[in-house]
């Protein structure tokens, strides 16, 4: 029995026991226990309700992301990557046609990228929080299919937005099992 179920319980019988001390016929007093105590039995299921609704409501605000490209491209060179393929998107906050993450609700978050230069491609790539460059990936063409990844860790407001931009070179590897990423979640 949880610890408030027994405190609800012992204060009613202590009630209990003081308004039905001067009774002289024990049935009635009886009858009027059963109600009484059908009665805390209702609050007390209404309580262990509101508690579960409470959790529940507390697994709605998790926000999570992962998203991939599961094609490569040769030749892009400029704006937001969109990581079209959505993996998970716990929160609604991913936006799998502008590759934009939107912040659901205030709090700290991770974001995490990896991308796969295409070839010999130099590929640089930046996680971006409202148009500022947080974080650098990198790809170098040393040698072929060089993977860049990096991760941020920031506060964000309601409404604030997250992506990830080129920054120079061209193109990315990826395939159908995904090789270039994008992911965040709230801490």
């Amino acid at each position: 029995m949880e610890r408030h179920t027994r405190i609800l319980l012992a204060a009613f019988l202590g009630i209990l026991y003081c308004r039905y001390n001067d009774a002289k016929d024990a049935k009635p007093m009886l009858e009027e226990f059963k109600k009484d105590y059908s009665s805390i039995t209702e609050a007390c299921k209404a309580v262990g309700f509101v508690r579960d609704a409470c959790s529940n409501r507390v697994d709605q605000r998790k926000v999570a992301f992962t998203a991939s490209v599961v094609s490569s491209n040769t030749s892009w060179t400029s704006g937001t990557l969109i990581f079209n393929q959505v993996i998970s998107n716990v929160g609604n906050g991913y936006d799998p046609k502008t590759g934009v993450f939107t912040a659901p609700r205030a709090g700290t978050y991770i974001f995490y990228a990896a991308a796969v230069e295409y070839g010999t491609q130099y590929l640089r790539l930046d996680i971006v929080i409202n148009n500022v460059a947080k974080v650098r990936l990198l790809g170098y063409n040393s040698a072929a299919y060089q993977t860049g990844t990096n991760m941020v860790a920031q506060y964000l407001r309601r409404g604030d937005d997250v992506r990830v931009i080129h920054s120079y070179g061209n193109g990315y590897y990826s395939l159908t099992v995904p090789l270039t990423t994008f992911t965040g979640f709230m801490i």
